[in-house]
């Protein structure tokens, strides 16, 4: 009996010790592969982020001789005029989708600064003011904690995406709803089919929205960028119909305080 007490004993710590062996072997494996797979995306991020920049010279000498052949498209009838059209909205294109790699690039490689108070309202109007068509605005004093470069990227790409898809928007909204502050940017197109309410927000999702929001379906990035900026700001989006016609695309975030006047630093834009 001591003797199958002892083989016992002996088989259940050797059970043990196999298994501890084996979830660290598999610890240290899991952790390998972490590193490996963080080293690949960051190689990934820098190689589009070269490549993009490598890109941006030719390419704005190509957007610019676009333009001059543009202004003499008269005097191309016909077939080359069309092909001239054709073939200046996809260097237009290209050269968007650069630069939004480049903006993904930048944001995937690199850390935030440190968060601070800001005016949501005041940076809508700046935004706005520097848009070529005027937006109509109805906008609540409202102050969220965050990064200015990427809620100033969030609302300029909401605005080219409607202006791309749906001629323009009609209306950009600042409305405190509790605790939380909802930017609202409408449109009047054709709004977005719920079944891809979802895809549109994914990178290179330009080819969901085919023949739903307009022939120019953009780099496929734009909306990727604004859900990642949203992100990282701690906040959500998402899309939903506004009446009687079109979408309306939502960023809701924390609100900090609904009196400008009464934050830190809630006053610059």
């Amino acid at each position: 009996m001591p003797e199958v007490a002892v083989a016992i004993g002996s088989a259940l710590l050797g059970a043990a010790l196999g298994s501890w062996a084996a979830r660290r072997a598999l610890r240290a494996r899991f952790d390998s592969m972490a590193r490996e797979l963080e080293q690949r995306a960051l190689r990934e991020a820098r190689f589009a982020s070269d490549v993009s920049h490598e890109l941006r010279s030719p390419l704005t000498t190509m957007v610019n001789a676009g333009a001059v052949l543009r202004r003499r498209k008269e005097h191309l009838p016909g077939t080359a005029g069309t092909a001239l059209e054709l073939l200046t909205s996809e260097v237009d294109r290209f050269a968007r989708m650069v630069v939004d790699l480049l903006e993904i690039s930048r944001a995937d490689q690199t850390d935030d600064p440190p968060p601070e108070d800001i005016a949501l309202d005041a940076l809508v109007r700046n935004v706005i003011a520097t848009r070529a068509a005027p937006v109509p605005m109805e906008l609540a004093p409202a102050v969220v904690l965050g990064d200015r470069r990427r809620l100033d990227r969030v609302l300029t790409n909401l605005l080219d995406n409607a202006e791309r898809h749906a001629g323009g928007a009609v209306l950009v909204t600042v409305r405190v709803a509790g605790t939380s502050v909802r930017l609202e940017v409408e449109d009047a197109g054709p709004g977005v089919p719920a079944r891809l309410r979802e895809e549109i927000f994914e990178r290179f999702a330009r080819g969901v929205m085919a023949g739903s929001r307009g022939g120019d379906t953009g780099s496929g990035l734009g909306l990727a960028l604004v859900r990642d900026h949203v992100h990282r700001l701690g906040g959500r989006v998402w899309v939903e119909d506004r009446a009687p016609r079109g979408a309306r695309f939502v960023v809701e975030m924390v609100l900090r305080s609904s009196d400008g006047r009464a934050s830190r630093g809630a006053g610059r834009a």
